[in-house]
Formats: C-alpha cells, sequence, structure tokens
C-alpha cells in the first residue's frame, strides 16, 4: 500500500471558496490520504460545511478551535496531528489539479527528494469555473520536467526568490523534515521564517514548472492589506534572520541572503505610510537599503529586477520606494 500522505488544510470565514478546495483535495488520484480540516474560530458557515463534508468521506479529520489563533497556529496543530509518511498544506480558499498528491509524491519517492515542489497561478473568484476545468483534466507527464535542486542551489533559489518560493503550499515534504521545525506563531510572513529551514532540512528538493496549484487572490486577505501595519515588520524580522543564518552556513550563501534582505527593505519600504510616526522606521530602511545595494547590484546570480532596483538604490532611495509602489500594483510579491 502506498504511504498515508497528511494533507493539513487551516480554514478560516472561507465558505465561499471552501467547496470548490475541498472537491478538488476529495478527487485526488492519490487516495490514501488524511485530510485535517482545521477550522481555526470561523465565524461564517465554513465549520459547518467541513462537518458535512466529514460525513462524506471517512479520510478527513475536523478540528474546531474556539479562538481564532492564526494561520501559523493553525498549521502546527496540523503538524501535531498528523500521521502521514508525507505531509502537505493546502489553504482552504485554493484549488489543487486531481493529480496533485500523486505527481508530487511521485516525485520526491524517485528522487529520494526530502521536499517536492510544483508551479504555481492566482487566480481570481470570476475564473473560478475555468480553473476548477482545468484542474480536473488529464494531463500527460514527461520525465525531463523534473529538476532535482541539492540543498544550496535550493537555498540560493528560496532567497533569490526564483523557482522555490516562501510558501509551504504547491509542495509535498517527507515527515522527518518538520520532526523539530514549527511555524513562528503571532507573526505575519511565517512562511518565509520556515521554509529555508524546510528547505535546510529536506537537503535535496524535486522542482518541476508543471502547474498544479492555483491560488486565490482576495481581497481583505491577510498578504492583499493595503493599509500599513507594524508587522509588515515581520518580513525584516524573518529576513534578519536568513542573514544570520547564511553567515553561520559559509559564503556560498551570503550574497542571495543579502539580496533578499534588500529586497525585503524596498517592499516594506514601498508599503511604508509618510506620516511622522514612521520617520525611524524611514531611517532604518533607508540603511539596510544603502548597504546592501552595490553588492546586490553586482550580483550576477540576482534576478534582473533585483538588480535593477539595487542599481536605482544607489542613485536614491526615494525613487526605489516609488517604484516598488509600482510594482505592487502591477504584480504579486511574496
Amino acid at each position: 500500500m502506498e504511504p498515508l500522505v497528511s494533507v493539513i488544510v487551516p480554514v478560516y470565514n472561507v465558505e465561499g471558496c471552501l467547496p470548490a478546495c475541498l472537491d478538488s483535495i476529495l478527487g485526488q488520484t492519490y487516495r490514501n490520504l488524511e485530510i485535517l480540516l482545521l477550522d481555526d474560530g470561523s465565524q461564517d458557515g465554513s465549520g459547518r460545511i467541513c462537518e458535512e463534508y466529514g460525513k462524506r468521506d471517512d479520510r478527513i479529520r475536523f478540528v474546531r478551535k474556539e479562538k481564532n489563533s492564526g494561520q501559523a497556529d493553525t498549521r502546527n496543530l496540523g503538524l501535531d496531528l498528523a500521521s502521514g509518511e508525507f505531509l502537505m498544506f493546502i489553504d482552504s480558499d485554493d484549488i489543487v489539479s486531481a493529480d496533485y498528491v500523486e505527481r508530487l509524491y511521485r516525485m520526491a519517492a524517485e528522487t529520494g527528494a526530502g521536499m517536492a515542489s510544483c508551479g504555481f497561478r492566482p487566480f481570481s473568484s470570476r475564473e473560478e469555473a475555468g480553473v476548477i476545468k482545468r484542474a480536473g483534466e488529464k494531463t500527460d507527464w514527461s520525465e525531463g520536467e523534473v529538476r532535482v535542486m541539492e540543498r544550496e542551489e535550493a537555498l540560493k533559489s528560496l532567497f533569490y526568490k526564483k523557482e522555490i518560493t516562501a510558501s509551504p503550499c504547491y509542495r509535498i515534504f517527507r515527515r522527518e523534515v518538520f520532526r523539530q521545525l514549527r511555524f513562528e506563531k503571532g507573526r505575519i510572513f511565517e512562511d518565509l521564517g520556515l521554509m529555508y529551514l524546510a528547505v535546510d532540512a529536506a537537503e535535496k528538493i524535486a522542482w518541476t514548472p508543471r502547474v498544479m496549484y492555483w491560488y486565490r487572490q482576495r481581497e481583505g486577505s491577510t498578504m492583499h492589506q493595503e493599509s500599513f501595519h507594524a508587522r509588515r515588520m515581520d518580513r525584516l524580522y524573518f529576513s534578519e534572520k536568513i542573514l544570520d543564518f547564511a553567515e553561520d552556513s559559509g559564503p556560498g550563501l551570503l550574497a542571495a541572503a543579502r539580496a533578499r534582505y534588500f529586497v525585503s527593505c524596498y517592499l516594506v519600504l514601498s508599503e511604508l505610510p509618510g506620516g511622522k510616526e514612521y520617520k525611524e522606521t524611514y531611517r532604518m530602511l533607508k540603511n539596510g537599503i544603502r548597504h546592501f545595494a552595490k553588492d546586490v547590484a553586482k550580483d550576477r546570480e540576482a534576478p534582473a529586477k533585483t538588480r535593477l532596483m539595487a542599481g536605482l538604490a544607489c542613485i536614491s532611495v526615494a525613487a526605489v520606494r516609488w517604484a516598488g509602489r509600482f510594482l505592487r500594483r502591477c504584480t504579486s510579491q511574496s
């Protein structure tokens, strides 16, 4: 029998999106699943929907939390409850292809990787019907689509924001990767604070550009709020941890970690309001950008956009702020 895969699904006030997500999980070609639906104190009908789906399929385990404690705490609960040899995280408003679990599992099993990852795309509610249709279509699979990265290459990819992203979604992990890892509670960007440690523990990562995960873009969600909040500084907090990690790991990762820190500084700066109360924060971000701008501009492994922003920072930090705001309007930054 194939190994058990635990699918961890945090749920919070997503009654309109939840059925599409759960249908895509229950329709997987890989059948040996443990589906953990963890209601983080929802105030809408999400809990009722979870209960209804639990009655239909005995692979579902539903747990209701009385009070909302955040995604990090809920994911940690899932890690504590999971009994599978492999672990996955799926956000409760997203949609996965019918062969999502099977393909990622086979990638990890056949390569010996501690983590396997795939391509992903955003979608809006008006595109949902088309995404559901695409997710259910049978597709051919080419062996040449899978690339295997060793630890340092994968960490560089994460720090440079290339193939490996900071989200724990769109991937599968061997259970031992999370033996000593948990998400840091009480912060946003907790994904960034965990994924580099997960990649480090996985040691080998299998990756395919094939899109098998679609994430929903919702207004008002944690990552799409327009108003600046002090917790946005959590991005910088975790980027500083990445710098410390890279310094302890040897020179191979330092340039990539500096690029990540530089990007975090200019992204937070682009979100920073103008008031006097943010004057000290502005000064700190400005110093961080200036400190690494020259090194990042000369880093040939860094993405072209990052090098361009670093070159601009060497001329004017204020220009970087406005350029960052323009990019936020045009693209989704992780």
